[in-house]
């Protein structure tokens, strides 16, 4: 958030008083309220621009400000509302990419924010969700200043994703659903190959195939897990 924050209060420092303009007092009460990281005051004051200066050329950038507060805040519905009234109205915005990466923040935030007990459906679509805001942000800018931060959440949401899985593999395994671990766990290999899942989903694989008597399969399976993750943990559970 640190870097959200620089870049927030760079834009805020450049806007300067515009030659014409009559929504200065009130635009400088969202400055203010961003400045304070108060989502509430910022809410308040961009409520009042709007119903005096609906058409002033700065209220774009008090709602993506605002978003950004309350977002900084931990008020996500808040946030999301305006990052989506700032898209609408304001498309080719010089923003834009920033507001997309805010967009994208909102849903990570929101999936990592999620209790424990979330159904792994609801856990998995909230991920996605996430994922869809970012391909979306890394379509339109190819070359987007947040691509390290992109980097960190995409790395979280696909162990994430794979903890999912994992989770399914080990109810399939216990109920002897062993062609459905075996898919599933395959699964993991392919997509999530990098994760700390991985390995456990190896280990379901093989126990799969003993339980199916297919022992040419585990052992190729067990090669790779000897291979790959020679000082795992699971090992141990597989001789």
């Amino acid at each position: 958030m640190a870097l959200l924050a620089s870049v927030l209060l760079a834009g805020c420092a450049t806007q300067g008083v515009r030659p014409g303009d009559d929504d200065t007092a009130v635009y400088r009460a969202v400055v203010e309220a961003v400045s304070a990281s108060d989502c509430a005051a910022a809410r308040q004051a961009l409520q009042s621009m709007q119903a005096q200066h609906p058409n002033s050329a700065r209220l774009p950038d008090a709602r993506i400000e605002t978003a950004y507060v309350c977002l900084s805040a931990g008020e996500l519905a808040e946030a999301e509302e305006l990052i989506i009234a700032f898209l609408e109205q304001s498309p080719g915005h010089p923003s834009e990419e920033y507001a997309r990466y805010l967009h994208a923040l909102v849903a990570y935030a929101r999936w990592r924010e999620l209790p424990p007990e979330t159904p792994s459906v609801r856990v998995a679509a909230q991920a996605r969700q996430a994922f869809g805001r970012i391909r979306v942000l890394v379509g339109q800018y190819p070359e987007t200043a947040y691509a390290s931060d992109l980097r960190t959440m995409l790395m979280d949401l696909r162990e994430g994703l794979a903890r999912v899985e994992l989770e399914s593999i080990a109810t399939d395994l216990q109920a002897g659903r062993h062609q459905a671990v075996i898919s599933r766990a395959n699964y993991v290999l392919n997509h999530y190959a990098t994760t700390e899942s991985a390995p456990f989903a190896l280990a379901a694989l093989i126990n799969a195939h003993r339980a199916r008597g297919e022992e040419a399969a585990a052992r190729t399976h067990l090669y790779r897990l000897e291979s790959d993750w020679p000082d795992h943990p699971v090992l141990q559970t597989l001789q």
